[in-house]
């Protein structure tokens, strides 16, 4: 199915240029709505030590926060009249959520086929760490993560990174609409030291081939290499990268390095995620 919405979380300055032209450009590509979405704390969230002061300094802070949210809401606005400017053929419009951020990406993300957000090396601050992990952990949906080294042509080469994984196969399905129109789809096989090549691997190359795609299977010897570090090399540049985020618990990642994360760190292609 093709897509119908295309979701970009934006803070009260907006978000890099590379994100903004590709959830701009995708929608043009795709005859899609563009869903720009500003979750703004309201006052009363961004008192964290509320408790412990008096009615009087309460209202005070109060008030500065009320006239904070107004003075973000205009600058949202002022971001997105200028950007939307640039694209006046595509469908777009803002919405502005007084709400937490995590909660707010995580509820619209689920009726949009994918959102559109920067990755960490592009944009590492609460506000998008927070979008991530909503849209990411929280939606269901496909997440295309941005570098600011992005090239406009988004998914002309598709790379698959392919492991016999629910989180890859998942993220097969939902870069369909991206599929569609590559010139070459590339399904990148990692082999760690001492396994045998992955069957799965040739099945779903078989299987994207059957559905007529042109699409060529590799498969890579992983050798002293981290995963995430093989996956990027073997990437190269130019393309759109495939992949399934976090099959592991998250928590191992942090503690003991993963693909995803490092990735999301050190990528300078887009990338298409699902979990």
């Amino acid at each position: 199915m093709k897509p119908v919405r295309v979701l970009l979380p934006i803070n009260a300055k907006g978000t890099t240029s590379a994100c903004a032209d590709a959830a701009f450009g995708l929608a043009r590509r795709f005859e899609a709505e563009l869903e720009v979405l500003h979750p703004c704390p309201p006052p009363s969230q961004r008192l964290p030590y509320a408790t412990e002061l008096s009615p009087i300094y309460f209202e005070a802070y109060l008030d500065v926060s009320r006239k904070q949210v107004d003075v973000e809401e205009k600058e949202a606005t002022a971001w997105f009249e200028k950007t939307s400017a640039k694209w006046a053929d595509v469908e777009s419009q803002l919405l502005t959520v007084e709400g937490l951020v995590g909660p707010a990406v995580a509820q619209r993300s689920k009726t949009a086929d994918f959102s559109v957000l920067p990755t960490v090396a592009a944009a590492d601050d609460e506000m998008f760490d927070e979008a991530r992990d909503a849209a990411l952990f929280s939606s269901g949906r496909p997440v295309l993560f941005v570098p600011d080294e992005a090239g406009g042509n988004i998914g002309d080469t598709i790379v698959i990174a392919w492991k016999d994984a629910v989180e890859s196969a998942r993220a097969v399905a939902c870069a369909g609409p991206f599929l569609e129109g590559a010139s070459l789809v590339r399904l990148v096989s990692l082999i760690e030291e001492g396994e045998e090549e992955d069957e799965t691997a040739l099945a779903m190359a078989n299987y994207l081939a059957a559905a007529c795609l042109p699409v060529e299977l590799q498969s890579v010897r992983l050798g002293d290499r981290d995963v995430g570090d093989a996956i990027l090399e073997e990437a190269g540049s130019g393309v759109l990268l495939v992949m399934g985020g976090y099959g592991r618990w998250r928590w191992q990642e942090w503690v003991f390095g993963g693909a995803t994360d490092y990735v999301l760190r050190n990528t300078d292609v887009a990338v298409l995620m699902s979990h």
